[in-house]
């Protein structure tokens, strides 16, 4: 049991690594993601509208579960990636509860 999660994190992280080569930091693109909604929200609704930057991880494991209800078939890259999203996500927030602390 120990040993099948040891090899799953592994996989995570070889997959993290993978993914950030491929398009680039999580955290930036999370942070220029929320600045357009941000900045489109605003001027739909006229008035200013915050968005955290965790939004597009979040929105990005719906997305991925969609795909999910959607596929008849199981497609082993959704799976992987949610698990790769919630990773992200939990360091990103783990990262700005340290930088408030501050």
């Amino acid at each position: 049991m120990i040993e099948d999660n040891v090899r799953f994190l592994n996989g995570i992280d070889k997959l993290l690594r993978e993914k950030q080569n491929d398009y680039g930091s999580f955290d930036t693109t999370s942070w220029l993601m929320a600045g357009i909604l941000e900045r489109m929200l605003s001027a739909h609704n006229g008035v200013t509208v915050k968005v955290p930057s965790r939004i597009f991880g979040m929105f990005m494991i719906i997305l991925k579960l969609w795909r999910i209800l959607n596929n008849k078939k199981y497609k082993k890259d959704s799976s992987d990636d949610i698990s790769c999203y919630n990773e992200l996500l939990r360091k990103l927030v783990q990262r700005e509860e340290k930088a408030n602390e501050k």
